[in-house]
């Protein structure tokens, strides 16, 4: 699934929910009474639209849109972050141009280290706390003394 962006008050944002965006169309559609249709090209004039981001993104997905679609309507598909080994992301993601790229960017930190595997003890009161048995109930009734 592509990721799927578009300029805003100068800052690459993720484009999901519906905005108002102007297309350049070079073509009106005559309608006859008796129900025929007939496209003429023209000149080229904008026309505002209202336009899903994640309609838009499926479009370009599915292959029915090209990227100079998805372009002319003000949407860019940026370059996905690939975390680091040995990291992981914090926060939320940010979108920089580099060149003709938009690049999704995260700050990373180390992965912390995975915990101690529980001790023998810690796995046996884990199991019993599920019927209601305490270790020291345990011990007793197997004559081991408290």
């Amino acid at each position: 699934m592509s990721l799927l962006v578009r300029k805003i008050n100068d800052v690459w944002q993720e484009w999901h929910a519906s905005s108002i965006v102007t297309q350049m169309v070079g073509t009106y559609t005559a309608i006859y009474g008796d129900g025929r249709q007939v496209e003429t090209p023209c000149d080229p004039y904008p026309v505002e639209i209202q336009m899903n981001g994640d309609s838009l993104r499926c479009f370009y997905d599915q292959g029915l849109w090209t990227i100079d679609e998805v372009e002319a309507v003000g949407g860019r598909i940026a370059v996905p972050f690939v975390v680091p080994e040995g990291k992981q992301v914090v926060g939320a993601p940010s979108y920089v141009e580099t060149g003709e790229v938009i690049q999704q960017v995260y700050q990373v930190e180390d992965t912390p280290p995975p915990p101690e595997p529980p001790t023998a003890e810690e796995k046996v009161g884990t199991m019993l706390a599920g019927s209601g048995v305490s270790i020291s109930e345990l011990k007793s009734v197997l004559g081991l003394g408290i």
